[in-house]
């Protein structure tokens, strides 16, 4: 098997049993790795309404099918069913976890059941053990990466949850060696919720490939290109940093809870890549940029916070959620929130659209200084840093932001007018507004809710009718979807071509563009059949009142999204109505256990078998 390791652990955490098995010639054939395991594991072993936090929910943890063979295959994909949308819910991290995973002999590991006592995997030399977590429990993500490292190896990788995934917290997030964020769906819950502390990993992988030449050939001018080309320029310079300046100027913001999306260039610049140019640091043997496994890009780098002994790998969503969001535009304020929520391991965009969503409640009158302890108004960082401590702890007014804005607007019984998320999962930094007003058909139709990372449509004007945004969407979902399946960075500027070669080269397998592209479709496919048997039927009515009824927003209307939506289902080849496929549809993708589920949602919409 050429390009895979070919093997899967399975961990029983209920009993310690660990089981490895070989990786299904399915599983390569239609979901190639990475995101797409996740997606054909979790959907073939797990059905809708499983409860998140039951022992029978699952973690899948894959590595791209490059990881380690191409420019940046650094990213590993984490998956399982949400806490917050009951979806199943897959997040990207990078760093060295998927590179060192294959190198301790595996392409995926299965995590099921539940332990009684803390603990965390132990993965090297071809086993997995499970070791007691009892010391790091309750430790800082950071501290609790140095402290795994002490009795494994202090190379490894370590993927790991803070307090607030032990609390099962819906917006905790999962940190890899303590700087890397893979954020979104609480699926740092999940771990609090089976007992799992963390993964450690180490190991350098020895794959086989089909043309090793070739491969070669393929990474050295990939490298060399992307290191020096203009389409990564910004990113070689400024991380995502800037991206403030870029969607303030747009219109599509986040600041102040959504409410000013257009934001003065003076006011972006205190929140960007310029600003902290002088405050990058370096370490002893280590670079200013973060080095990122066999990346040429570089995009992330090490930050100092002023005043502060310490520093913080930034980067655009934090700055947009937990300082534009909440009207804070003191940079070391900023800077000492990303450090904050990256220890206590919360998802920023999830607790920085919560705390926002709380401000704008308190600057309406409709929150008190009573019912919150403090004065909550945009702008009062302090008040930020309080509430990211109390919601992973569950304190006071923060456990009522502790599961998200969607579960805070159930608990208070207020609010909903100014609650900016769809499927529950929270707005990320963009908002769908004037050339990026097709965005918005992204969020309604992505496998996970309202994420930046599942499609992006070409730059349109305000009047472009939303149906005429959705091809160059699709085209963009695919490219990330496949992207994610291989493991390699958005950040980096594959095309279509790069693709199909490295993948050739690795495994031996003859594809095509469509080929690969058919991955992202049985994603899709499978996400919308979840997407009717959890409740999530029509679209329209999952959109925020702010984005239909806002003056500075893309004031949506009824007719267009459905429209919208209509043109999104033709393109995908399902039925124009109810979004769903055929079972003709389903087995020609090989997606043959989908059926039974697909009919059932058939009939879930009074649309029968047929």
């Amino acid at each position: 098997m050429f390009g895979y390791v070919g093997r899967i652990a399975r961990v029983d955490l209920t009993n310690g049993f660990v089981r490895v098995e070989e990786v299904p010639g399915w599983l390569i054939e239609l979901f190639i790795g990475g995101k797409g395991f996740v997606y054909g594991l979790l959907s073939r072993e797990l059905t809708p309404g499983v409860d998140a936090f039951s022992p029978g929910n699952k973690i899948v943890i894959a590595a791209g099918a490059l990881a380690g063979l191409a420019p940046a295959a650094a990213k590993t994909i984490v998956g399982a069913v949400s806490p917050l949308s009951g979806l199943i819910h897959d997040t990207s991290v990078g760093e060295w976890f998927s590179y060192f995973l294959r190198g301790a002999g595996f392409d995926a590991l299965i995590i099921e059941g539940a332990s009684r006592d803390p603990v965390y995997l132990w993965v090297h030399d071809g086993v997995v053990e499970v070791r007691d977590a009892t010391k790091v429990w309750g430790r800082s993500t950071r501290d609790a990466v140095k402290l795994i490292r002490e009795e494994t190896n202090r190379a490894a990788s370590v993927m790991v949850i803070g307090p607030a995934g032990e609390n099962r917290v819906g917006v905790a997030n999962i940190m890899v060696d303590g700087e890397r964020s893979g954020g979104r769906g609480g699926l740092g819950a999940v771990f609090g919720a089976k007992g799992l502390k963390a993964v450690a990993v180490y190991g350098i992988p020895r794959v086989e490939v089909a043309d090793r030449d070739r491969l070669r050939s393929l990474f050295l001018e990939v490298y060399e290109r992307f290191r020096t080309g203009y389409e990564a320029a910004e990113h070689r310079e400024y991380g995502t940093n800037n991206g403030l300046l870029i969607s303030g100027a747009m219109g599509v913001s986040p600041a102040y809870n959504y409410g000013r999306p257009k934001l003065g260039e003076d006011e972006a610049q205190k929140l960007s890549g310029i600003a902290i140019k002088d405050i990058e640091v370096g370490f002893p043997g280590k670079p200013i940029k973060i080095v990122g496994s066999l990346c040429p890009v570089k995009c992330s780098r090490w930050v100092g916070i002023p005043g502060e002994d310490d520093f913080v790998k930034p980067e655009y969503e934090k700055w947009g959620l937990l300082g534009a969001a909440v009207g804070v535009f003191d940079k070391a304020l900023v800077l000492k929130a990303m450090r904050l929520a990256d220890d206590l391991g919360l998802d920023a965009i999830g607790a920085g659209n919560a705390i926002a969503w709380a401000m704008d409640l308190y600057e309406h009158g409709l929150l008190s200084r009573g019912e919150v302890g403090f004065e909550l108004r945009f702008g009062n960082g302090d008040a930020v840093l309080r509430l990211l401590e109390d919601m992973a702890h569950r304190r006071g007014f923060g456990a009522v932001l502790a599961d998200g804005v969607a579960n805070a607007v159930k608990r208070l019984g207020k609010g909903s007018e100014f609650a900016v998320h769809i499927k529950n999962i929270a707005l990320p930094a963009w908002y769908p507004n004037g050339p990026l007003r097709g965005l918005v058909i992204s969020y309604l139709t992505a496998d996970v809710g309202a994420s930046h990372l599942r499609g992006w449509p070409e730059m349109h004007s305000e009047d472009t009718p939303l149906r005429d945004t959705v091809s160059s969407m699709i085209n963009d979902r695919d490219h990330k979807a496949v992207m994610d399946s291989m493991g390699l960075c958005v950040f980096n500027p594959y095309k279509w071509e790069d693709l199909v070669n490295f993948y050739e080269a690795a495994t031996g397998r003859h594809v095509s563009r469509d080929d690969l592209a058919r991955v992202s479709v049985r994603i899709d496919t499978i996400a919308r059949v979840w997407h009717v048997l959890t409740g999530y039927v029509d679209p329209w009515s999952e959109l925020p009142y702010k984005m239909i009824h806002d003056p500075n927003g893309p004031r949506l209307g009824r007719e267009e999204v459905v429209e919208a939506l209509r043109e999104f289902y033709r393109l995908r080849g399902w039925d124009l109505e109810t979004g769903l496929p055929s079972v003709e549809y389903l087995r020609g993708l090989g997606l043959d256990w989908l059926v039974p589920l697909r009919n059932k949602a058939a009939e879930y919409l009074g649309q029968g078998k047929a």
